[in-house]
């Protein structure tokens, strides 16, 4: 009987590891991510844009808006959210399979790299299962915390009000405590089901054979994964936050001058000022650079986490561990 091998290193780094290897692809998923995801809020401004800067200008200037134009506005922008909230989880969806394509089988779909397929589907189907999983233990736990807490309430009503407040509470807490427990135990033991069914290339919901034996070593992995996705967030976060700084500072220095001058700007000198500033090529360019990089990162970071579900997947097949385990 072969042993489990599971290296905790290259399973926190298997996405370091494929994009020393084939950097270009990397690149280009996180570029076309970046890309369609930015349609999709580009999309969302265009739709919700207006109606939110007709009701700024309205409260600037004192003015109720009229029943009837509100909800013939807000009918007009909302009809089209649906269809780009699909659109995201559909990206989403898209992005994911193309990313663990990479990192489970080191492939790549030429020239665009998000297709829709077999390995879609069974990534669609397995991520369903998940859902419905959780969604379901959710349920029912609270149908049951509520149920043993108005029991320990009615079993030492005797006690008085007070008594049965602070059972109910032991329960409720008690209770929480040990589903997180248990929905931390489910999570990482399905964890590599996404991988799973791109790597088999089938449906591989729970997936609970990837995860035997090496529930540890996986929680590890993603705790560690956890760390260096927030470290690389707040770095980049910061860098944003300099550069949404220096587009609006036009605006706020002249928002100081005027408040050193003891004057006070009125509503609608504020929205002319903000308009300008927000409208002025320089701060385009700069918002455009900026979302673009944020969009990117977010892409590196689901890829940097699907790389643990991804190591776990390859590690649990009856052959070699994958390389880069050494």
């Amino acid at each position: 009987m072969s042993t489990r091998s599971y290296d905790f290193g290259s399973a926190v780094f298997r996405f370091f590891h494929v994009a020393g290897k084939n950097p270009a692809a990397v690149l280009w998923i996180a570029l076309w991510q970046a890309l369609l995801t930015g349609g999709l809020v580009y999309l969302a401004w265009v739709t919700l844009g207006d109606f939110y800067i007709w009701m700024f200008q309205l409260a600037a200037s004192g003015t109720e808006p009229d029943e009837a134009e509100l909800f013939a506005r807000m009918g007009s922008s909302m009809a089209l959210m649906p269809l780009i909230s699909i659109g995201g989880v559909v990206v989403s969806l898209l992005a994911q399979a193309a990313w663990l394509r990479l990192l489970v089988r080191e492939e790549i779909a030429p020239v665009f790299p998000f297709r829709i397929g077999s390995d879609e589907l069974h990534l669609f189907v397995t991520n369903l299962g998940l859902i419905a999983m959780g969604v379901g233990a959710y349920f029912a736990f609270s149908f049951l915390m509520v149920i043993a807490a108005f029991g320990a309430a009615a079993a030492f009503s005797g006690g008085g009000e007070a008594g049965a407040a602070i059972a109910a509470g032991l329960v409720v807490g008690i209770s929480l405590l040990v589903f997180l427990i248990l929905a931390l135990f489910i999570a990482v033991r399905v964890s590599a089901a996404p991988a799973l069914s791109i790597l088999q290339k089938r449906i591989a919901f729970p997936g609970w054979s990837a995860t035997k034996g090496v529930f540890w070593p996986v929680l590890g992995s993603y705790i560690v994964a956890g760390i260096i996705i927030f470290v690389l967030s707040s770095v980049v976060g910061l860098i944003l936050n300099f550069a949404f700084l220096g587009a609006l500072w036009p605006t706020l220095s002249e928002f100081f001058t005027m408040a050193q001058a003891g004057q006070e700007p009125n509503p609608e000198q504020v929205l002319t000022m903000l308009t300008e500033t927000l409208t002025s090529p320089g701060t385009v360019s700069t918002l455009i650079a900026a979302g673009l990089l944020s969009v990117i990162l977010r892409s590196f970071v689901d890829a940097i986490w699907h790389g643990v579900g991804a190591y776990t997947a390859l590690s649990s097949q009856p052959l070699a561990a994958p390389a880069g385990s050494d």
